[in-house]
C-alpha cells in the first residue's frame, strides 16, 4: 500500500471514530416538545443588552441571530454591522432588526470588535452587557445564571457561562467535540441537561474568561472606560479583564449559563490560523510587555474584519 493509500485510511478511520464519538456523546439529547423559556430566565433577559457584532459570516450568524430570536427574551439586542461587504448579510441584518424590533448599529469600514462593541454598548440601556460572538449559539439556560452570579456580589464584574469552545477551564469536553455536530435542538437539549446538574454548583473565580458571551458589569464598563483603544479584536477581553482584576472586582464562571461556540470560523476561513496566531502574538507583546500602538499598525488591514 502506497503513502497515500495508508493517509487515506487513515483519515477514513479518524471520520468514522468521530462520527462513533458524537453519536455516543449525543445520546439523551432528544427532546419532548418545544424549549421554552422558564419564568427565572426571562426575568433575567429583562436586564440584559446583547451586542452581536458582526463583519459578513453569512451561515453562522444566521444560525446566532435565529437562536436569539426564539431565546433572547425580553433582553435589548443590538447587533453592529462592521462594514460588511457582502450584500446578502447586510439584507439579512436589516430583516432580522426589523422584524424583531432589534437595534442595528452600522459601520461603513470595519472597525473591529472592539470598536464595533462600543458602538453597541453605546446606545445599550440595561445594566448587565453580553458581548456575543456571531458564531455562537444561545439556549434556553443562557441568562439567569449569569445574572444571579452579579447579583450575588456587587463586586462581580465579568461572568462567563460554560461553553463548547474556548481558552480557559469553561469548555465542556462533551460539547467541544461535537460543537460541529449538534443540530440547534440538540445543543438546547445539552444546555438545559447541563444547567440542571450544575444548577446548585458556586460560581468560580477566574482570572479571565472567554470573549465569545463576554458578560459585563454596565457600571464597571463605564469605569473602566471600555476596551484599549490600541487592541481592535483579539486581546481586548484578556486586556479588560487585567484592569478588571487590578481595580479590585471579581471576574467569575458560571456553570448555571451555556452559551455554545463554535470558534473561528469566519477568521479561520477567510485569514487562516497562521494570520490569528500572528495578531494574537502581536497582542500579547502589546498588553505584556507595552508595546507602541504604532507597531500594531503595521498589521495587515483586513485584520480589524471579524467573526470570532
Amino acid at each position: 500500500m502506497n503513502i497515500s493509500a495508508n493517509q487515506f485510511m487513515v483519515k477514513r478511520i479518524k471520520k468514522i471514530y468521530r462520527w462513533m464519538r458524537v453519536r455516543l456523546l449525543s445520546v439523551g439529547l432528544q427532546h419532548q416538545g418545544e424549549f421554552l423559556l422558564t419564568a427565572e430566565e426571562r426575568c433575567a433577559s429583562d436586564k440584559i443588552s446583547i451586542v452581536v457584532a458582526v463583519h459578513d459570516g453569512l451561515e453562522f450568524t444566521r444560525r446566532c441571530l435565529n437562536s436569539l430570536e426564539v431565546f433572547c427574551g425580553g433582553a435589548e439586542v443590538i447587533v453592529v454591522d462592521d462594514g460588511s461587504t457582502l450584500t446578502e448579510v447586510r439584507q439579512m441584518l436589516e430583516n432580522y432588526c426589523e422584524s424583531n424590533s432589534w437595534k442595528l448599529v452600522k459601520h461603513a469600514t470595519a472597525l473591529g470588535h472592539s470598536r464595533a462593541s462600543e458602538a453597541g454598548v453605546s446606545v445599550s440601556t440595561r445594566p448587565f452587557i453580553c458581548l456575543l460572538n456571531s458564531d455562537t449559539v444561545v439556549t434556553p439556560r443562557s441568562w439567569d445564571g449569569v445574572v444571579r452570579a452579579f447579583e450575588l456580589d456587587s463586586n462581580v464584574a465579568v461572568v462567563g457561562p460554560s461553553t463548547s469552545q474556548t481558552v480557559g477551564p469553561q469548555v465542556v469536553r462533551r460539547a467541544l467535540h461535537c460543537r460541529y455536530y449538534w443540530s440547534d435542538e440538540q445543543i438546547w437539549g445539552f444546555a438545559e441537561k447541563y444547567v440542571a446538574i450544575n444548577r446548585q454548583k458556586p460560581i468560580i473565580d477566574l482570572p479571565m474568561v472567554g470573549g465569545f458571551a463576554f458578560f459585563v458589569r454596565r457600571s464597571v464598563w463605564d469605569e473602566m472606560g471600555s476596551f484599549d483603544e490600541n487592541l481592535p479584536d483579539y486581546g481586548n477581553e484578556t486586556e479588560f479583564c487585567l484592569r478588571v482584576i487590578r481595580s479590585g472586582y471579581r471576574i467569575v464562571w458560571s456553570k448555571t449559563g451555556y452559551i455554545h461556540h463554535l470558534g473561528s470560523e469566519s477568521y479561520g476561513k477567510t485569514l487562516g490560523m497562521d494570520t490569528i496566531h500572528e495578531h494574537c502574538l502581536w497582542a500579547d507583546s502589546y498588553i505584556l510587555n507595552g508595546t507602541h500602538h504604532s507597531q500594531l499598525r503595521s498589521l495587515p488591514q483586513k485584520l480589524t474584519g471579524f467573526d470570532r
